[in-house]
């Protein structure tokens, strides 16, 4: 095989520091939409109900829902992964702070959105607009806590909106980040 013929790869990558914060300023319209849209349905009587229990259970909240959501990734990402879950490694970034998940073989790049979207949408978009409908201020905060978790997933789906769905992407090892094959 000539060196020509071989496949190139590009990477997308972003720095933690950057991502933290685009996240910072992208989770504000969403913060500000979602409380005003809370607030003028259910009142801010509702909303302070809703807000001391997540926070007075704020920790253990947290564990279990970020655990969910890297579970949702590897799940989503281990479905349509060859080796399946073989394929899904979980880990912590200790100077970072930050839990992970990584899948070690390249999938299709819809599929790779899935994966990515789903944390976002199962703990916090279902619940936000479960919380609003209904007028339960718990659910609205749990949803709200999670959308703001999903900030760094939401960044990377932003990376992938203009690639090719059926082309083939790898999740970076290392960095908040993937490569595509071109």
């Amino acid at each position: 095989m000539n060196k020509q013929d071989k496949p190139t790869t590009k990477e997308y990558t972003m720095g933690f520091r950057k991502a933290n914060l685009y996240a910072f300023l992208l989770i504000i319209p969403v913060y500000i939409v979602y409380l005003w849209l809370f607030t003028y349905v259910w009142g801010k009587e509702t909303l302070e109900m809703g807000k001391e229990i997540v926070f007075n259970n704020f920790l253990p909240i947290l564990i279990v829902g970020i655990t969910v959501h890297e579970l949702l990734h590897g799940i989503t990402w281990g479905f349509f992964a060859s080796k399946k879950m073989k394929s899904i490694k979980f880990g912590f970034k200790w100077k970072y702070l930050t839990p992970y998940c990584h899948c070690k073989e390249p999938l299709k790049v819809k599929h790779y959105k899935l994966g990515g979207a789903m944390p976002l949408v199962v703990l916090g978009i279902i619940p936000s607009v479960f919380g609003i409908v209904v007028g339960n201020g718990t659910f609205f905060f749990f949803g709200l806590l999670f959308t703001m978790a999903a900030t760094g997933d939401i960044l990377i789906l932003i990376m992938l909106k203009k690639l090719n769905n059926n082309q083939y992407v790898s999740d970076h090892p290392d960095k908040m980040g993937f490569y595509i094959e071109e």
